[in-house]
């Protein structure tokens, strides 16, 4: 008998038994309860695992049995299938797992397989990537994992990133030394240059000129954005007829010479290029910077410390008075964020709200709004925020010291 002929069969059978049910008892014969088992064990079996939905402005992606979101981590491997994401990585994003036979809905199946964690269980892949849910994610439709770290994406039934011509043409980030400085989608770093003009906007930066500095280009007058005021943005036509960003009048770049995010390496060359700060000035040194923000994921804005690493605060804390409750084990996996003194400045955050408590062996410790500030051990590079929710009680801060993505 065909797969096809036993599924149908095997529905039709528990299909007859809910009506006798409803209708009233009757006698089970042998080959009934044979039936009944088959079906049962096909529906313990046959779940779909993987299916598709259309979610906000990221159109359709993947998502699980129970209807979330699944997502693509850029640090795992497709080949061959490798999951990267364990311990508390696997807190924040649990691995989307199954039993059984696969069943699938909207999704190519010769895209889907499994991969093996290193506890032994199966966790689903898409053209190679395994998959996973945001602990964030309350219900379907939601995506708060968007971006996050600029390393996890929702996944299409393709097994591509979604949404990934839809991300901000440019936003901020923390360069360590200059603050916060404007960057593109990809959270590299945008220049401008002395040699343009900004009334009117004018680029002098073509030929040999844009293989070391491409500009930051747009299809729209209606960039996107993400903690960035688009009251200092605008276009201008280049020669060759594309739109390039500026900001405050000034043409926009990133740098050959920059990798990846935090890099600013055509800082000052030629004393004429320099990073740009939100507000189109040139970003310069600033020593006793201490707190300062920048766009992380789907969080939007949020506090950093002046590495750029993302700054959290942490519920069992109090804020009248402010008081820190991690300690020991606590303090290295949450380091607190630390000054030498009360002289320091900040950069994109009300000064008011900015404070310091005198930890028990005696650091300087920020406060934003009287929440006590840490970073966290398991991010390694601005951008990322691999604690966002950790034990339900730890979360990002934003500039006003609120919960960053609640």
């Amino acid at each position: 008998m065909s797969g096809t002929r036993a599924a149908i069969f095997g529905a039709a059978a528990v299909l007859g038994l809910t009506l006798l049910s409803a209708c009233g008892q009757a006698g089970t014969t042998a080959g009934s309860a044979a039936v009944d088992s088959d079906s049962q064990k096909l529906a313990q079996t046959k779940v779909v695992a993987l299916t598709s939905a259309k979610v906000g402005d990221l159109g359709q992606v993947l998502t699980g049995s129970n209807g979330k979101t699944l997502y693509r981590f850029d640090k795992d491997k497709t080949d061959p299938p490798t999951s990267n994401c364990y311990d508390d990585c696997a807190t924040q994003w649990p691995p989307a797992l199954v039993t059984g036979d696969i069943e699938v809905q909207g999704v190519d199946k010769g895209l889907v397989s499994t991969v093996d964690r290193k506890d032994g269980k199966k966790q689903l892949t898409i053209a190679g990537w395994p998959l996973y849910e945001f602990a964030q994610d309350a219900a379907p439709g939601d995506a708060k994992g968007q971006g996050i770290g600029g390393v996890w994406f929702a996944a299409t039934p393709e097994g591509k990133k979604a949404g990934a011509n839809a991300g901000p043409v440019l936003a901020t980030a923390v360069v360590p030394g200059l603050g916060t400085v404007l960057t593109n989608g990809t959270g590299l770093t945008v220049y401008r240059f002395d040699k343009d003009t900004a009334s009117p906007s004018v680029s002098n930066c073509d030929d040999d000129c844009v293989k070391k500095f491409p500009p930051v280009l747009t299809t729209s007058d209606d960039i996107q954005v993400k903690g960035v005021d688009k009251a200092v943005l605008g276009t201008v036509v280049r020669k060759d007829g594309t739109k390039q960003v500026t900001a405050k009048g000034w043409p926009l770049y990133t740098s050959t010479e920059d990798k990846i995010p935090g890099d600013a390496k055509s800082q000052g060359f030629k004393d004429a290029w320099f990073a740009a700060a939100p507000d189109g000035q040139k970003a310069t040194e600033n020593k006793e910077l201490a707190l300062t923000t920048a766009s992380v994921g789907n969080l939007g804005t949020v506090l950093t410390d002046k590495g750029g690493m993302t700054l959290y605060r942490f519920d069992k804390d109090t804020t009248n008075p402010s008081a820190s409750n991690c300690a020991g084990d606590c303090a290295v996996k949450w380091p607190p964020a630390l000054v030498t003194s009360d002289s320091f400045e900040v950069q994109g955050v009300d000064k008011a709200l900015v404070g310091t408590i005198t930890r028990a062996d005696g650091g300087k410790q920020l406060t934003i709004a009287g929440w006590p500030l840490y970073t966290f051990s398991g991010d390694k590079i601005c951008g990322e925020a691999n604690g966002q929710g950790i034990g339900g009680t730890w979360f990002v801060s934003t500039p006003e010291g609120k919960k960053a993505g609640v």
